[in-house]
């Protein structure tokens, strides 16, 4: 009796240490993923989502789990939020780089004028930058991003129970997500910068033409018209640069926690 009751111990804490260890992972990203890191998802939404997840995922680092009670098991956890954290943070630069494209079509279409105090994210929030935010939020579910994110999380924590990040790779990963969240956006909003510029030389043309003419006042209206115009058709671009925004960021976060080495090793093997 008091072996098969040992036995029962030792497999509950083995269970609640895997538990913990895939719950870090999935707190991690779900404290840095959009949509999860905004005040539209309530505490109790984040802490079920995390808790469900965790679920799933929790035989898999149970054979690899150390005693619940051994400094291992903090380390670990660290390591576990750690990886989870950087799976959430490049799917943020993904959706980031759509809001991105806002912010540049609130700049140069004259919509910065518009930025009203937005009580979500207690920040100043433009028209523009808002809506391709909860553009990006809404292609992300509706264009099946989330179970690529899913896949990747429940990959990662399968091929990896105990991840193993390379810090310099892990830097260099993210400085090129930064930077491509920039190249991303001013790639996708150049036809509209390019048409402002040639408004603002038509209408510095007009003023010099006919100096009566109030090309400042003009300007604002003008803007504003191909700046809505021009919008809707770059709609259509986003969706596919969502994708593989998103695809991008999932290969990256393998990578740089040695999922893809991993595999790469059992493969060649």
């Amino acid at each position: 009796m008091l072996a098969v009751t040992g036995a029962e111990i030792v497999f509950a804490q083995s269970t609640l240490a895997g538990f913990l260890l895939a719950l870090g992972r999935t707190a991690g990203f779900v404290m840095v993923s959009p949509p999860f890191n905004t005040r539209t998802i309530p505490v109790q939404g984040r802490v079920a989502v995390a808790v469900s997840l965790a679920l799933v995922l929790g035989p898999f680092a149970e054979e690899t789990a150390p005693p619940l009670t051994s400094t291992m098991m903090l380390v670990h956890m660290v390591l576990q939020i750690v990886s989870g954290a950087l799976l959430g943070f490049f799917v943020l630069c993904a959706v980031a780089a759509v809001q991105a494209v806002g912010d540049i079509l609130d700049t140069v279409g004259g919509f910065m004028m518009a930025t009203g105090f937005d009580p979500l994210t207690m920040n100043q929030a433009s028209v523009m930058a808002r809506l391709h935010q909860l553009l990006a939020v809404t292609l992300l579910f509706a264009g099946e991003g989330h179970l690529m994110v899913l896949h990747g999380l429940a990959r990662s924590m399968q091929a990896e129970p105990v991840p193993s990040p390379d810090w310099d790779s892990t830097a260099r990963a993210v400085s090129e997500q930064l930077s491509g969240l920039l190249m991303g956006a001013v790639e996708i909003a150049a036809p509209v910068m390019i048409t402002m510029m040639l408004a603002d030389f038509a209408l510095g043309l007009m003023s010099r033409a006919a100096p009566a003419l109030n090309a400042f006042a003009l300007g604002f209206p003008l803007k504003i018209m191909f700046t809505i115009l021009l919008a809707s058709v770059l709609a259509s671009r986003i969706p596919e640069f969502l994708t593989t925004r998103i695809e991008e960021a999932v290969l990256t976060a393998l990578r740089v926690t040695g999922v893809l080495d991993a595999d790469s090793a059992r493969g060649g093997g």
